[in-house]
């Protein structure tokens, strides 16, 4: 039985890897400048933290707080530029403190490439997030973001 698999398995890899070999006959070809290549539709977000505490930094699409995607940390009273974040689409900005607070912005939609900075004021209203991640009163703050 072994025998009779493993032979199997040296044909069928024999054959596989000219197959593999095979695709163009002039071989691969590297696209010119701009052909065939689409762009990620990215802005740029600086953070400008005023406040005293280091800051997490994500965004999510509008209703999906259970799918944050965090793009960087700010120190307390310091600037930093963060991962690209989404451009074309509306996103949700929103810091969250040590505590787990959050501060979030609107929906907004950046264009493809913008650069933008965000001032995150000395009292600026974190909130409980709430369950689900959203904004609301009377959930305890538990552990760090």
């Amino acid at each position: 039985m072994f025998r009779w698999t493993g032979r199997l398995l040296i044909l069928l890899a024999t054959l596989a890897v000219p197959a593999c070999a095979m695709g163009s006959r002039d071989g691969a070809r590297v696209p010119a400048p701009g052909e065939g290549v689409r762009r990620a539709a990215l802005a740029t977000i600086t953070v400008e933290n005023r406040t005293a505490e280091r800051l997490w930094i994500a965004f999510h699409a509008p209703g999906t707080p259970e799918r944050t995607i965090g793009v960087g940390v700010v120190p307390p009273l310091e600037t930093a530029s963060v991962a690209p974040v989404l451009a074309g689409e509306p996103i949700v900005l929103s810091a969250r403190n040590e505590a787990g607070a959050v501060y979030r912005l609107p929906p907004r939609t950046f264009e493809v490439d913008q650069e933008w900075i965000w001032v995150i004021p000395p009292d600026a209203a974190f909130a409980d997030p709430g369950p689900g991640g959203r904004p609301g009163p009377g959930r305890p703050l538990e552990g760090t973001p």
